[in-house]
């Protein structure tokens, strides 16, 4: 199943960079470095969301991403 490039959070326009992944029963999110296409149920997430995702109290967040951004990337459509 191919997966649109852009970030899921509605508005951005960012380049996918991540994939978060949900285990409700588990109370678990993930965060993957973007493969070239997405398996199961993911969202895509730029750097920017990504690096700011917040879990609701009691989940776990796993970032599981080998490379990680160190700053915040605004998308492209953003920079002039």
């Amino acid at each position: 199943m191919m997966r649109r490039a852009l970030c899921a959070r509605p508005g951005c326009q960012g380049q996918t960079a991540a994939w978060l992944t949900y285990d409700y029963a588990g109370q678990r999110v993930w965060l993957d470095d973007a493969p070239s296409d997405a398996a199961g149920d993911q969202w895509s997430l730029c750097a920017g969301h990504a690096g700011r995702l917040r879990v609701p109290q009691g989940w776990t967040r796993v970032d599981r991403r080998v490379a990680r951004p160190s700053r915040f990337e605004p998308p492209e459509a953003l920079v002039s």
